[in-house]
């Protein structure tokens, strides 16, 4: 089974749902971390899920723009 590339209006595609995906995950965590935290005192294991994710998001960013770059 050949699996062909994606051409640019799938590329586009991608994008926009993966960005929009990104930032629903991310509300929805952070929501979830306040509520928690301003009725039980702790922000649980959502704060540390969110900021996880971000930082894999942002570390890999990095290393593309580099690769791209060099």
């Amino acid at each position: 089974m050949k699996q062909r590339k994606a051409d640019e209006m799938e590329q586009y595609q991608n994008e926009k749902s993966t960005k929009y995906g990104f930032i629903f995950y991310t509300i929805a965590l952070l929501a979830w971390s306040l509520y928690d935290f301003v009725i039980k005192g702790e922000a649980g294991w959502q704060l540390t899920i969110l900021l996880i994710g971000c930082a894999v998001y942002f570390w890999s960013r990095v290393v593309y723009n580099r690769k791209m770059n060099s």
